[in-house]
């Protein structure tokens, strides 16, 4: 590979700093990552075969799961490997195993997920989804970081395979489809991960694409809110704005600094999204798809804290991650050039500390205090990855959510289909905090949306009636106040005359409720002081992603207030 590459990937060209990473003691636990994943996915091993029937389980019954769990085994099992052959080049079974991993990814027939054939209407073996991208961006820094170490007909394949199924295919249109000029994490993936690809492999035709990879950067950026917001949840935060910061620190090298990301305002407020959103321990503000417990990347955070040491916070390293299920090979080895250990042991006794951020343009409140955490949104019903979930909140303690926001459920064909997504009880409100309107949940859309969200006086208070597009329910004030060891959620309704509906007040949580002596005990957190005579009542379902509860006070036509106290368990307000 050329000196350009090389000085594209850092510190991972050098066979110095590998020496490093194989003998500090800051990278113990990188190390340790490595063996476990060699022996979950390589020590002993043969590399599963894709088959077809396993592929088409997608078009026929939209299970995912089967023929990713073997797709995404080729590519930990890569990445792995890899990373071995850089800190252990003596030991040829960790080379051996490595081509013998590229050789399979080259065979695949497509390096597209069944799931995603069917976008830009391509039905071919080089469709360039999420994971086409990002495995042709993983060969072309495998091949520049190992170079000659590969053999010559390992180089080739490699160069071979990224020309037809990445390089070819998007340089042969001028716009190859919508994620080109999307707004969520596909556009800094794809998009990041061939511009990646080309400047490390062909460095003139990378320049002449730049104006076009830019807009695409363009576009990503402009699905943020202007405070920061990754509306998509905090998981694809790390996965999307991921991406853009390696694009972004390549192709400030790349153009001698004339292209530099990080002094854009925007980019920095995005940047300090992620330490924003935990709750309590691991537990996190998991609005959409987001996860309720979630870490961050090490490699990354460390990055962010360099660039913008005014706004990043340092977490402790407990809370971090170097490698995720799907093995992202650029994300793991910044894991490691990206680790400084300057900030590493000014993070061993760090925490999340109390903190209140409110974002008026999401309409998000995030409260940390030194017994619980919270988090609601205002927003609209048409977010990326969207939920029907307009007023709901989360409240958190012991680190776990008592009340919950159920995130994501099971990813499958149907999951994704908009005729089908608000049937699961994860993207339905029935499946969030807020009350259930004469038998009408909430509807999607954008006009389905949170109104004159405020936070003034220490009051979180939003109308979400316009989320239900029930006519005669003319206005529904959620307030939200707040006390040293909890919160009061008071709703008011303000039916048409003559029109008044029964409403449910519903509460979701994990954790299996326990009523006694006019309480609810729910996790870390009691429900107290309602103003309802019915109820609570309880009930379960099992649902894609597991199972929750819900607890339900039923208000009879013409309620005009509810109102509950929620406190940290052991106390009420």
């Amino acid at each position: 590979m050329n000196n350009m590459s090389r000085y594209l990937v850092g510190k991972a060209s050098d066979p110095s700093f590998w020496k490093k990473v194989r003998e500090d003691g800051c990278y113990e636990r990188f190390r340790n990552e490595l063996f476990s994943m060699w022996r979950d996915h390589c020590e002993g091993k043969d590399t599963q075969a894709l088959i077809y029937s396993d592929f088409r389980l997608f078009f026929t019954t939209g299970d995912r799961a089967v023929y990713e769990k073997k797709y995404f085994s080729r590519r930990l099992a890569m990445d792995c490997a890899a990373l071995l052959s850089l800190v252990y080049p003596e030991k040829e079974e960790y080379l051996a195993k490595l081509q013998d991993v590229v050789w399979c990814i080259c065979d695949e027939y497509t390096w597209c997920l069944p799931a995603h054939q069917r976008q830009n209407g391509r039905a071919d073996s080089t469709v360039i989804d999420l994971f086409a991208a990002e495995t042709g961006f993983a060969l072309a820094e495998i091949l520049t970081m190992l170079g000659d170490r590969l053999e010559p007909v390992i180089r080739d394949r490699i160069s071979v395979e990224i020309r037809r199924r990445i390089i070819g295919p998007f340089t042969s249109v001028e716009n190859y489809g919508w994620w080109e000029h999307g707004t969520n994490n596909w556009t800094a993936v794809c998009s990041g991960s061939v511009a990646c690809t080309a400047m490390l492999t062909d460095p003139d035709l990378a320049r002449a694409l730049i104006p076009r990879f830019e807009r695409s950067m363009e576009c990503f950026l402009s699905g943020f809110s202007g405070e920061g917001i990754c509306y998509e949840g905090a998981g694809y935060w790390c996965y999307g704005f991921g991406f853009f910061t390696v694009y972004a620190d390549m192709l400030r090298r790349f153009t001698g600094g004339k292209i530099d990301h990080f002094k854009d305002p925007k980019v920095k407020k995005i940047a300090a999204f992620h330490q924003k959103i935990f709750l309590s321990g691991r537990s996190t503000a998991s609005f959409s798809d987001g996860g309720v417990y979630q870490s961050y990347h090490l490699g990354l955070q460390h990055y962010l804290k360099k660039e913008y040491p005014d706004v990043i916070s340092v977490l402790p390293p407990s809370m971090s991650y170097n490698c995720d299920g799907c093995g992202r090979f650029c994300l793991h080895v910044r894991s490691a050039t990206w680790l400084d250990p300057d900030i590493l042991k000014e993070s061993e006794d760090a925490a999340p500390g109390p903190a209140e951020y409110f974002f008026p343009e999401a309409g998000w409140l995030i409260k940390r205090t030194a017994e619980y955490g919270f988090a609601a949104k205002g927003g609209t019903n048409d977010e990326p990855h969207n939920h029907n979930d307009a007023g709901s909140f989360i409240f958190a303690a012991g680190g776990h959510h008592a009340l919950t926001d159920l995130g994501s459920g099971r990813y499958c064909r149907q999951y994704f289909e908009p005729e089908n997504r608000y049937s699961f009880t994860e993207c339905s409100s029935r499946g969030h905090s807020v009350p259930i309107v004469g038998g009408s949940f909430q509807k999607p859309g954008r006009e389905f949306a949170a109104a004159d969200v405020s936070f003034e006086g220490g009051v979180l208070s939003m109308d979400i009636a316009p989320a239900y597009g029930v006519p005669a329910l003319k206005k529904l004030t959620r307030r939200f106040s707040f006390a040293e060891r909890g919160i009061t959620v008071a709703d008011r309704f303000d039916f048409e005359a003559g029109k008044e509906e029964a409403v449910t007040e519903r509460f979701v949580t994990r954790t299996e409720p326990v009523i006694s002596d006019g309480k609810v005990t729910v996790g870390g957190a009691v429900m107290s002081g309602w103003t309802s005579s019915e109820g609570p009542f309880v009930a379960s379902e099992d649902i894609s992603s597991g199972r929750c509860w819900f607890i339900d006070f039923e208000l009879p036509a013409g309620t005009a207030d509810f109102s509950v106290k929620i406190t940290v368990a052991g106390d009420t307000l």
